[in-house]
């Protein structure tokens, strides 16, 4: 795997390369800032496969860098991760709003920075896979003037939508404020109603516009709180707020429904927030699936609002053109939580001795 490694430290540097060598990645450019290392991708005819980026750095520092690299075609998808000393949730939250894949704190743990290439490895090798069916896809596409089927699961990068990230960018922004131990997060659920009819009547490019406007007018109803969202799928947004919030539940729903979707053939429900004040990242992806769960109760509670009227919405609906596809990411945090506690298991067992040693509960955490 062909890697960037930019820092200001030559020392982080040394030790990197020297770590992803023994993983067994030789292709290791080096940069000591960020204008050194955008001349070198442009100077490089085939893209890094990965990029790992310091964020405290002279001039031009690693959140800025991430987004100029989001902005080159050939680096809208590729993995980058964040390496940085600083846990303050505001660079955490910059970070991933500028497009960052993951975030990593120093002092980091070699082993862990090599487990997330590792994952990053594993989404090139997928990418990789399916790159030979985009051309047919892509052809088919124009012939049909529409975007290829969307599963109704499928956690669909909405794009566009102020705040939104993808959903494995989302996961990943939860687990680093656990780790950051940002404990006053919480994090609640918007369910968009009678989804399943919306998903069967429309086409996807239209289907993907509805979402997008419920995004849109989530992030309108949640903008004082400078909360970060994501679409799970099943028509679940999941967004992030901090501290104490003055808006209820009940404020936001009503808000989406009454003021901003008002006309526009569209519903929701709000569910009720989960706290993230977890001490372990199972237990915070727990808190989302929790928020999840909230959401799809309340709507079995109240029963299903009554289909808005199917008049055309009162503002234009322009087609999604853009290329969507699906995170090939996916899974890839189940597998990192499943070797943690498999690394556990062995510790707690090194530590009883002979016989019988406790054994952690197994993960039951649902795919998105």
């Amino acid at each position: 795997m062909k890697i960037l490694a930019v820092d200001d430290d030559e020392t982080i540097l040394d030790l990197l390369s020297e770590a992803l060598t023994l993983q067994g990645h030789e292709r290791i450019a080096r940069a000591r800032s960020a204008h050194e290392a955008l001349g070198i991708v442009a100077a490089t005819t085939v893209p890094f496969d990965c990029l790992l980026l310091d964020i405290q750095m002279p001039g031009m520092d690693g959140i800025a860098l991430c987004r100029e690299l989001r902005s080159l075609s050939a680096y809208q998808h590729r993995p980058i991760l964040m390496l940085t000393a600083m846990s303050q949730r505001d660079y955490i939250e910059r970070a991933f709003m500028a497009g960052a894949t993951d975030y990593i704190t120093k002092p980091f743990d070699l082993l862990e920075v090599s487990a997330r290439i590792g994952m990053a490895h594993r989404l090139v090798e997928e990418r990789n896979r399916v790159e030979d069916g985009l051309t047919t896809i892509e052809r088919l596409k124009r012939e049909l003037k529409t975007l290829p089927t969307l599963s109704l699961a499928d956690p669909l990068d909405i794009g566009g939508v102020p705040r939104a990230i993808s959903y494995l960018s989302f996961e990943n922004y939860i687990l680093t404020l656990t780790r950051a131990k940002l404990f006053t997060s919480n994090v609640f659920a918007t369910k968009v109603t009678d989804i399943e009819r919306i998903h069967a009547e429309h086409r996807p490019a239209e289907f993907l516009a509805r979402l997008r406007l419920v995004g849109q007018a989530l992030a309108e109803a949640t903008e004082g709180e400078g909360s970060v969202l994501s679409y799970r799928g099943n028509g679940i947004f999941l967004c992030v707020g901090h501290s104490r919030s003055r808006l209820t539940p009940a404020d936001i729903e009503t808000h989406i429904n009454d003021s901003i979707l008002a006309g526009q053939g569209l519903h929701v429900v709000v569910g009720d927030r989960s706290s993230l004040g977890a001490f372990t990242r199972f237990g915070s992806l727990q808190s989302v699936n929790k928020a999840a769960a909230a959401v799809e109760q309340k709507l079995e509670l109240v029963g299903r609002t009554p289909a808005p009227p199917r008049s055309l919405p009162q503002r234009s609906l322009a087609r999604y053109r853009g290329e969507q596809e699906r995170s090939a990411y996916e899974g890839m945090l189940r597998q990192m939580l499943a070797d943690d506690l498999a690394r556990l298991r062995g510790e707690l067992n090194a530590a009883a001795g002979p016989g019988p040693s406790p054994r952690p509960e197994p993960s039951r955490r649902r795919s998105p």
